[in-house]
């Protein structure tokens, strides 16, 4: 497909969700803990939100905004790399001792991504990337590659079997093997095998990672550090990458690095670190709250609480034909459609009966793997969440009828992946609580 018609299908996919009323759409009015968003004068219950914790309403948050915009003003517009106002350097020590590993602050996590890539890259690597790897770090990659020379092709989704052979192979040629992956992927809700790429890391000298893992901050592990150092601490051959912008509440993204040395060549050669515009002072306020709330044993109650739902919502879909595309033991979910069209029509009759919810369609998934994507938070209520599922089992039911389509049909496109009642039912339950301690 060349260029042309590449953007073109894009274009043509997120066209005909815009015209539909389920793409683009802006809320009215305001936000409240009651998960409620009103769209186009209708009130939803809202299933799009990637604020796991609901942490966005907690008034000590809201109360260090306000006082750093009194203080700093709303904003402070000099690049990082001639000053920075001191709540850079609290937050980013705040964030080492989640991490327990040097970090460094981005103004988002794509920037984040732009930075540390090109720095860390040489021509004489090779670069595998995971075939869900998310579009950002993607981003990142493609910088070094468009000035560079280098190595680079991409895994059929969590081959760790694959990912050894071509170690094996690649090594013999080229001074370091990179593989990019996702901690928790953002469309499927699945995970990175991390106990087996710890064992890649200790096996092969060559082997290096780098692995963003966005949508698990503050929802697993010790601190909220999430899932990939959640029972691991950082390899001496990784980098890890998070985000501030979905449970952690705040905006900004995170880079943790195993030793001082690399994140300040990160800090002093990374182009955005450079160039770009810093976290404004609002921002920076309530990202020290949160981080501090993390430091406490108050986030393993909000872990707990979002784990609650998660194993409810679990055990709601095991009692449906719902076919779930994830390993259903993160904040997101993922049924199923194959066809494009259908998870059109299936969100056009969900927002009728009152609920918001996501479709995956081309760029997001390859044109077979479309589907309905869903997020659960703290903030749905028990009885939200069965709605939900009851009114989207009907639905979708109805809509497979007219079309003919069946679920078998569904599971054939997305080929590799498990019925429901063959996985074993994961409890997203932090490894880390107080009693632990």
């Amino acid at each position: 497909m060349n260029h042309h018609n590449f953007m073109s299908a894009i274009d043509q996919s997120i066209s005909e969700g815009v015209k539909r009323g389920i793409l683009h759409l802006t809320q009215e009015g305001n936000l409240t803990t009651d998960n409620l968003i009103r769209i186009n004068d209708s009130e939803l219950v809202n299933f799009t939100s990637c604020s796991y914790l609901g942490l966005e309403h907690d008034e000590r948050l809201k109360r260090a905004a306000i006082a750093a915009i009194e203080k700093y003003g709303v904003q402070f517009s000099e690049s990082r790399a001639y000053v920075s106002i001191d709540l850079y350097r609290e937050l980013e020590d705040l964030m080492s001792e989640i991490f327990e590993a040097p970090t460094i602050v981005a103004p988002t996590t794509t920037l984040a991504h732009l930075s540390a890539i090109p720095v860390i890259l040489d021509v004489g690597d090779a670069i595998i990337a995971d075939q869900q790897l998310h579009n950002s770090v993607l981003s990142g990659i493609n910088v070094f590659r468009a000035n560079w020379p280098i190595h680079f092709e991409v895994l059929r989704h969590n081959r760790l079997d694959v990912l050894k052979e071509r170690i094996e192979t690649l090594q013999k040629t080229y001074k370091r093997v990179w593989y990019f992956a996702d901690g928790v992927y953002s469309m499927f809700g699945d995970r990175c095998p991390v106990d087996e790429i710890f064992d890649l890391l200790d096996s092969f000298p060559t082997f290096h990672t780098y692995i963003d893992d966005a949508h698990s901050m503050s929802i697993m592990g010790k601190n909220g550090r999430g899932y990939i150092l959640s029972n691991h601490t950082i390899h001496e051959r990784m980098i890890v990458a998070s985000s501030m912008a979905k449970a952690f509440a705040t905006g900004g993204g995170i880079l943790v690095f195993p030793n001082k040395e690399i994140a300040r060549r990160v800090r002093a050669c990374g182009a955005p670190f450079n160039s770009s515009g810093p976290l404004q002072p609002a921002t920076l306020g309530a990202a020290v709250a949160s981080a501090k709330i993390h430091l406490t044993d108050e986030i393993y109650v909000l872990q707990t609480e979002l784990a609650k739902r998660i194993k409810y919502a679990n055990s709601l879909f095991k009692a449906t034909s719902l076919p779930l595309i994830s390993n259903f033991d993160s904040g997101i979910f993922f049924v199923g459609t194959s066809r494009a069209e259908l998870a059109y029509i299936i969100m056009e009759k969900m927002i009728k009966r009152g609920f918001l919810l996501n479709i995956g369609v081309f760029p997001a998934v390859s044109k077979n793997h479309s589907g309905i994507r869903f997020t659960i938070t703290t903030l749905q209520s028990f009885d939200q969440i069965e709605r939900m599922v009851k009114t989207l089992n009907e639905v979708f039911f109805e809509i497979l009828g007219e079309h003919q389509y069946s679920v078998d049909q569904i599971y054939s496109a997305f080929k590799v992946v498990a019925r429901l009642e063959d996985r074993p039912a994961g409890e997203f339950i932090s490894e880390y609580s107080p009693e632990k301690e």
